[in-house]
């Protein structure tokens, strides 16, 4: 070490070159095919333990067990309707037992506002790339027409589990308001179903095109209107039309299993398969952008090809098996930090430490920045599948919603999102502090095990996780740490191991959902092979700054000794990166989120910060930053 903090030059620069060749490998065999990879539309990678939407996989379909609401109202006056949940976590020992650790926590059930959609010819994925694997499929653009679908069979879908689960009142417009008629010269565009449908199904595509998805379905509860999470409308110049103009009037709004069987018969017409999967993933951040607006692609219609289509796997029903899938997707989508700490997730390594963290990400940058300048969407969204092939189609979804680049920017300047729960749930390391630890000598424990051992023995101020992902370098003497950290610290078997996710019930008991056997429980894919080697020179990386390290730094250390240090650490706490003794009274999180550099805004650090907290940014009509 150069000083208390800072690493030494050797490894800084191991670190900076090894980060450099590695995203330099992903932008390599991003450069082979013009083609996204199928990792992009692989959906249920995603799922290895979450829990289904409202318990609904654990009771049969005429059980009515009425779980826990709360309501949440913001100081603008909106309202949002929560659930009431929980998660348990082992510390894995048999022979040195420990208390299970529970989390509360809340899902978002119901809004006030739904998402606004437009129609642009300059919206993301205008021209749709491809797909690897597949030929002879999703031939232009239907990318709004399939959202605006999805968005509408999530609502349904919503309705129907939520009135099993509640006392919720639900209620279903009909087709004869004046939102519904929107004469087909006003419209952006207009889509040929190209089939003969009967009256109900090309009610509902002319009804859903023309005012968006699921807005016409509410739910009523202490004596409020709640919409679906995933309810949105088009604005008044962005309705798509069905040619033929098909009546609305009188139609009644099918269930989510009729919707399903319209979307997959035109999906099955028009050969859609990659664009089908884009767009439910897209749909699963509208409760995100919840009370803000979205850009999708004009459609582009085009006559299908009459030769046989051509797949590298086994031709599926993907319709049907996303169906399947639906009420998982609803739980991930409904934890919104949760699905914003997936992106975050990306980036994290498990081996790098806090004071590294700038050698570690400058790099990724390098890649990634001319990407973003040159608004190259499809070759972002390859690199990052790269890095992370689980998580590809996430990436995508968050392309076609714009908040790619929003959720990069953050990430550049070291605001990441952490969330435990929908980590386990998809099988992803997103911080140290679930990791397995190592054994102590005796004499010494390392500050990352030091930092675990604090938070599963639930010593006095640290009950709460930290929200920091990258692990403090060094070790403590063990005589200096908690009574509880020397009671284990040989033990060495003692970490988090997610046990269950526990539903509240209004009765004050619980419905456990173990979510076990969903699908394969991979190893983590985080793709940490280099294709080949890069020579670096050092004017290739961006290296102004070490901000990065620095607030990472500051925050762990800052948790870790939130309750005082030892003396022999003391050139550690007037380190300037860290510096304790100047701000004694402050708040812990006053300190990280005013030293953070390069964020251009207190106010803005704080409002990230305070999401860590369990607030919902949805419930006042905006997305997380």
């Amino acid at each position: 070490m150069d000083d208390a903090i800072r690493p030494n030059r050797t490894a800084f620069d191991r670190v900076l070159c090894e980060s450099f060749k590695l995203w330099a490998s992903y932008l390599n065999a991003s450069n082979t095919t013009p083609l996204l990879p199928f990792d992009c539309i692989d959906l249920k990678r995603l799922l290895r333990r979450t829990p289904s939407f409202l318990g609904c996989s654990l009771l049969s379909e005429d059980a009515h067990i009425p779980l826990k609401f709360v309501e949440k109202g913001s100081r603008e006056g909106h309202y949002g309707l929560l659930s009431s949940c929980r998660s348990i976590w082992r510390t894995h020992c048999s022979k040195c037992p420990l208390e299970p650790i529970t989390m509360p926590s809340h899902l978002i059930l119901g809004v006030q506002s739904s998402l606004a959609v437009q129609i642009s010819d300059s919206a993301p994925l205008a021209e749709w790339p491809g797909i690897q694997g597949i030929s002879g499929h999703d031939e232009g653009n239907y990318l709004a027409v399939l959202f605006l679908a999805w968005a509408y069979i999530l609502s349904a879908r919503w309705a129907e589990l939520l009135r099993s689960a509640s006392s919720c009142k639900i209620k279903y417009a009909t087709g004869n308001g004046p939102s519904f008629m929107v004469p087909s010269h006003q419209c952006a565009a207009e889509i040929d179903l190209g089939y003969h449908a009967e009256k109900d199904e090309a009610g509902w595509w002319a009804a859903i095109l023309s005012s968006g998805g699921g807005r016409h379905i509410t739910a009523e509860y202490n004596q409020r209107t709640y919409l679906s999470p995933w309810s949105v409308t088009t604005s008044d110049t962005s309705h798509i039309a069905v040619m033929g103009n098909p009546s609305v009037a009188g139609i009644e709004l099918p269930s989510s299993s009729t919707a399903l069987k319209y979307l997959a018969r035109f999906s099955s017409h028009h050969r859609l398969y990659g664009q089908c999967s884009a767009a439910l993933v897209a749909v699963l951040y509208v409760p995100f952008l919840s009370g803000r607006s979205v850009s999708l692609p004009m459609p582009k219609q085009v006559l299908r090809s009459q030769s046989p289509a051509r797949f590298a796997q086994p031709d599926i029903d993907i319709v049907g098996e996303h169906g399947r899938l639906l009420p998982y997707y609803m739980t991930l989508s409904s934890n919104v930090w949760g699905m914003r700490s997936l992106l975050c997730s990306t980036f994290f390594n498990a081996d790098i430490e806090c004071n590294l963290v700038t050698a570690w990400l400058n790099p990724a940058f390098t890649i990634l920045d001319p990407l973003l300048q040159a608004n190259n969407m499809p070759m972002l969204a390859k690199v990052l599948a790269s890095r992370q092939p689980k998580f590809g189609s996430l990436w995508l979804g968050a392309i076609i919603m714009g908040i790619a680049k929003s959720t990069l920017q953050d990430m550049r300047i070291g605001l990441t999102a952490l969330d435990l729960n929908v980590a386990a749930w998809t099988g992803t390391d997103q911080s140290f502090i679930t990791l397995k630890p190592g054994v102590s000598d005796g004499i010494t424990i390392r500050r990352e095990d030091e930092c675990r051992l604090l938070f599963i023995t639930g010593c006095d101020g640290f009950t709460k996780a930290p929200i920091y992902p990258w692990k403090p370098f060094g070790a403590t003497l063990l005589c200096d740490t908690e009574p509880h950290v020397q009671q284990h610290a040989c033990c060495g078997c003692h970490y988090l191991e997610y046990h269950s996710w526990n539903w509240s019930l209004e009765n004050g008991e619980e419905l456990e959902d173990l979510s076990v056997g969903l699908v394969p429980d991979d190893e983590n894919d985080l793709n940490t092979h280099v294709r080949e080697q890069y020579p670096i020179a050092r004017h290739d990386i961006k290296l102004s700054s070490d901000s990065l390290s620095e607030a990472a730094t500051r925050g762990i250390f800052s948790w870790l000794r939130s309750t005082g240090y030892p003396a022999n650490e003391k050139p550690i706490y007037q380190h300037s990166w860290i510096d304790i003794e100047s701000s004694d009274d402050e708040d812990v999180d006053d300190v990280e989120s005013s030293t953070t550099e390069g964020t251009g805004s207190r106010e803005f650090i704080d409002e990230w910060l305070s999401n860590v907290d369990q607030s919902l940014p949805i419930l006042s009509g905006r997305s997380t930053p």
